[in-house]
């Protein structure tokens, strides 16, 4: 595979960004459940197999609110042979020290290339160089194949929130400290 460039999205990708289907499948969605006691409440999560195969649409910005993105240069975009290929939207929580990846992804062609991997080391390059202590990557809990290259890659659990995508799907929360 030729060289993956990697960089801060310009307004001239924009309309690659914005017509991109990061769409995914799914053999799996993981389930939670809470149980409240007296004095203490507990959740866990399964992972269910489902009767068949789940194709999630992504939900893209909208071409305004990319466009504030890109000129906040919220977005990276991941370039092969002069196309765009996927995006990350980075925010940056200074108050407790961590980048956090809000939404992205490779398009279905490129994916189990090696792609995510070299976007994902870029991300937690760009933390240490300025001096990030964690990064947290938020993903539906029915995008099984994002959970598990998180997970492969040093990401644990660290939360969830019920209703937190647009389309009120389940968010879950993984982090990896940078050294």
């Amino acid at each position: 595979m030729a060289e993956i460039e990697i960089g801060a999205a310009t307004l001239d990708e924009m309309t690659q960004i914005a017509q991109m289907d990061l769409s995914f499948e799914s053999d799996y969605v993981w389930k939670t459940q809470m149980l409240e006691g007296l004095d203490s409440f507990e959740s866990s999560f399964q992972r269910i197999r489902l009767p068949q195969t789940i194709r999630v649409s992504f939900q893209a910005y909208s071409t305004a609110n990319l466009e504030t993105l890109i000129r906040q240069k919220e977005i990276l975009s991941v370039r092969y042979e002069e196309h765009v290929i996927g995006y990350v939207r980075l925010e940056q929580d200074e108050t407790v020290n961590r980048l956090i990846v809000k939404s992205g992804g490779v398009m279905p062609e490129y994916r189990n290339k090696g792609v995510g991997a070299v976007l994902l080391d870029r991300i937690c390059e760009i933390a240490h160089h300025n001096r990030i202590r964690s990064l947290v990557c938020m993903v539906q809990a029915k995008n099984d194949p994002a959970i598990h290259f998180l997970l492969a890659r040093g990401f644990v659990f660290c939360g969830y929130q019920e209703f937190f995508f647009r389309n009120m799907e389940i968010g879950m929360f993984f982090s990896k400290n940078i050294r």
